[in-house]
């Protein structure tokens, strides 16, 4: 396949002088030649000590290893003792920190590499009692300068918007496809992602962070931890209810969420206070590549969940007339997803504020904002997690299909069918489908893209409930992909049109309403791709990890004040990788090792991985897979008494090895007598280009008669074959061959009518798995496919399914291969 992707720069110029108190090009900062002083002595030092302010190299990666490790206070303490004084031969130690002190000193003054939190207060009053609450935060603006002014981060920011454009065989896709944020104004707009979200971090404490992504960066550096990743800017204030909701009155009940929602404006006021100003009239910066730019910060995505959206969006709760955030859809209209609304927009929203202050009494102010679904308080994106995976899936058709299980007393078989169901690389395992009560969205997205497999035999004939899972799957699988173009717009409507079809004939039948907040929300799906880029660059998941981290160094505090003992430990991260980033560019650019021991291993990862007991070369190395896991090796003859007589897979082994090689290549000319060295793997490693996003992907595949002591498992494959259609074969050996023309050759060993289940949906795809054995080229392989078996069908078939949500270029793949269109 010849593809190439073409990129138009857009540049939209610079702000205009209105929006500015001066012009951009005669401003300029104060202490400039303070601050030039201040780089130059910073470079010097790092010329010389690039782990300053660490004494030597030995004590940063000690404290690295500390912090990372998060190693308590008494073991730091006495591990530093030992060396300083039994562990090492005459104080031979490299490392000159001596005690916890001396750590503790170094470390303090890393943290100044960093932006460092500070305390605030904000206060209201709640049925005429003032409560006051502290919180921390750190400077964004600052943060922001860390990252605009670092040369690395410099050499891979987004400056300009840019429109990219696909070409394939003669197709292009004149609209562009959205990968980055569209930057809809000039080129040193530098758009922000704030998720923030509560969560536990033990079984009853809840915390409550705010963290903040760099959208001009690339996504596998925003997304990802250490410098230019997402940081936590501060911790909302958790306002606890001071009594029983249900022995209050609602007006009170009113008046707590207004306090509440009063308490959640000042903070966000407060933090980010400093960006305020800057995102209207812009700051003259000297940016890590020398180059002076005016930034203007601003959100452009916001990532929450309902609640917090009602809460940060000032707009009422589910049960309003006009619950949604974005538009003034009616409560009765919620379901209709193939229907527009009128927009939320911010004049109208404040002129309804207004008119509610000047309405005579308090009853016909109210009056006012309930017809709007707002809340009077001075002052949200489409999110995969909580609207698809933790809310139409989990909170609703999950919890239908459950109850239908149980109504027809197959919940038990269900969770049996799903524990036999093939293990798949990031594809969670689930073994117990009803004793849990599974609270994250990964396990959710996992079990959806598995139960219509299990459900279409269960279920009775036709039933309306898999087709709705299915095209809720196809909406969610679709939308999640890492780049959206034309063409796959277009086929998501057409999946939401189909979805909402048959929501209503699960409504007809079982009586479920779809009347809610977040079955509407993705109506508005489509349009957040179009304004902010793909959905990923919205997704909550990203800031999942987050509640874990903080989890983590909560249980290092003494659990009293404990947010401010955990921003310490967030800014002992943040100086330690700092660090790491300064000492490996200084390595790298005197032509040493930059790693430590620990990078260098993940460096060995992926086609770099060195195969140290294999016995036979592994011959081209451009080939597009690795064998791995050796197993045996041998002469072709001795094969199948080395595997045992009876095992099929090796069966007259040796003549059909032989016929193969001459078919294939024809100039190769060996007899009998010469010898074919064979060694087999147990492990195959196959990269492909993936048609998500047209970037290397790879897929480990195993071939092992007993994997993991957990009885056998071989994997499936997709590969290029004569016939129509996509052709699927099982994995039984993986096979080196040294011809006696010293050509290697690799194979594979495989085995792969039409069955139709009870319920057929869109997209399924039935295989009848063969008895017979046959040789395959690794070179016709595409990639690992992951087959399920078919419950359904008679014992003495070998049929499967082909599961297509396993990730986004295999729904793609198939998605084409069937009926449609999209690239």
């Amino acid at each position: 396949m010849d593809f190439d992707l073409d990129f138009e720069e857009n540049y939209n110029g610079s702000a205009p002088l209105s929006q500015c108190d001066e012009d951009p090009g005669e401003m300029s900062t104060e202490n400039d030649s303070d601050t030039a002083d201040l780089g130059r002595l910073k470079n010097m030092l790092s010329a010389s000590r690039p782990y300053a302010p660490w004494n030597s190299l030995a004590d940063f990666e000690y404290t690295e290893m500390a912090v990372q490790g998060v190693m308590s206070k008494k073991i730091i303490d006495k591990q530093l003792r030992k060396l300083a004084d039994s562990w090492t031969n005459e104080g031979g130690s490299k490392i000159t920190m001596h005690n916890f002190r001396d750590y503790k000193r170094s470390l303090d003054k890393g943290r100044t590499l960093g932006v460092n939190f500070s305390q605030r207060t904000v206060a209201a009053e709640l049925w005429g009692e003032q409560k006051t609450y502290t919180f921390c935060f750190r400077d964004p603006w600052q943060w922001i300068l860390s990252l605009v002014t670092d040369p690395g981060l410099a050499r891979v920011s987004e400056w300009q918007s840019r429109q990219l454009f696909y070409c394939e065989n003669g197709h292009t896709e004149r609209k562009p496809y959205y990968d980055y944020p569209p930057n809809p104004h000039m080129h040193c707009w530098l758009p922000l992602h704030i998720w923030l979200d509560k969560g536990l971090v033990t079984s009853h404490v809840k915390m409550f962070p705010i963290v903040l992504r760099a959208l001009w960066l690339p996504s596998e550096i925003r997304n990802a931890s250490g410098n230019g990743g997402g940081v936590i800017v501060g911790f909302m204030v958790m306002v606890l209810d001071p009594g029983n909701s249900e022995e209050r009155t609602e007006r009170q009940n009113y008046g707590f969420a207004q306090f509440k929602r009063e308490i959640y404006q000042q903070v966000l006021e407060i933090i980010f206070e400093s960006i305020w100003r800057k995102a209207s009239t812009g700051e003259l910066v000297e940016c890590g590549d020398t180059v002076d730019r005016v930034l203007y910060p601003g959100f452009l995505i916001e990532s929450l969940d309902f609640e917090e959206a009602w809460n940060f969006t000032c707009c009422r709760a589910g049960r309003a007339k006009h619950p949604c955030p974005r538009c003034l859809v009616s409560q009765d209209m919620l379901h209709c997803l193939q229907k527009s609304f009128p927009a939320r927009n911010s004049s109208e929203m404040r002129a309804a504020i207004d008119r509610s202050r000047r309405a005579p009494n308090a009853t016909q102010g109210e009056k006012i904002l309930m017809d709007f679904g707002l809340h009077d308080i001075v002052a949200m994106t489409y999110d995969l997690v909580h609207f698809d995976e933790s809310g139409k899936w989990a909170h609703h058709l999950w919890v239908l299909t459950l109850d239908l299980l149980k109504r027809l007393s197959l919940l038990t078989k269900a969770t049996e069918l799903m524990a036999e169901f093939p293990r798949w690389r990031n594809l969670k395992h689930i073994n117990d489908l009803a004793a849990k009560d599974f609270s994250d969205g990964q396990t959710h997205l996992d079990i959806l893209k598995c139960i219509i497999y299990i459900l279409c035999e269960l279920l009775p004939a036709k039933s309306p409930l898999i087709p709705c899972i299915r095209a809720l799957l196809q909406c969610r699988m679709v939308l999640g992909l890492k780049v959206m173009t034309q063409s796959r717009k277009e086929v998501v409507e057409r999946f939401i049109k189909n979805y909402e079809h048959w929501c209503k004939k699960v409504f007809e039948e079982h009586g479920k309403s779809f009347r809610f907040p977040k079955q509407h929300f993705l109506a508005h799906a489509l349009e957040d791709v179009r304004l902010k880029g793909v959905l990923r660059n919205a997704t909550t998941r990203t800031g999942e990890g987050t509640h874990q981290e903080v989890s983590q160094h909560f249980q290092q505090t003494n659990m009293r004040n404990a947010e401010a003992q955990i921003t310490v430990r967030d800014e002992d991260q943040e100086a330690v990788a700092r660090t790491r980033l300064i000492v490996y560019d200084f390595f790298k650019s005197n032509g040493d090792n930059p790693c430590p021991d620990d990078m260098e291993a993940e460096s060995l990862e992926g086609f770099g991985r060195r195969i140290l007991k294999s016995k036979l070369a592994p011959g081209s190395p451009a080939n597009h897979w690795i064998f791995e896991s050796p197993l045996r090796h041998g002469d072709s003859r001795s094969y199948k008494y080395l595997h045992g007589g009876n095992n099929p897979v090796y069966r007259a082994f040796d003549p059909r090895l032989r016929d193969f090689p001459h078919a294939q290549f024809p100039a190769e000319y060996f007899t009998y007598e010469d010898t074919i060295m064979v060694e087999t793997f147990q492990c195959l490693y196959l990269s492909y280009q993936s048609r998500e996003d047209w970037r290397n992907a790879e897929d480990i595949l195993r071939c092992n008669s007993n994997w993991n002591k957990e009885g056998p498992r071989y994997d499936c494959i997709m590969f290029n074959s004569d016939e129509p259609g996509v052709a699927c074969a099982r994995l039984r050996s993986l096979i080196r061959c040294r011809l006696p023309s010293s050509r290697i050759v690799n194979l594979a060993v495989v085995n792969i009518s039409k069955w139709r289940p009870k319920t057929v949906w869109d997209g399924c795809l039935v295989y009848e798995e063969g008895k017979e054995f046959s040789f395959l080229l690794l070179d016709y392989v595409i990639r690992g496919a992951l087959l399920a078996p078919a419950h359904g069908a008679r014992s003495t078939q070998q049929l499967r399914y082909l599961v297509d949500g396993v990730d986004g270029d295999m729904f793609l793949r198939i998605l084409n291969a069937i009926e449609h269109v999209c690239y």
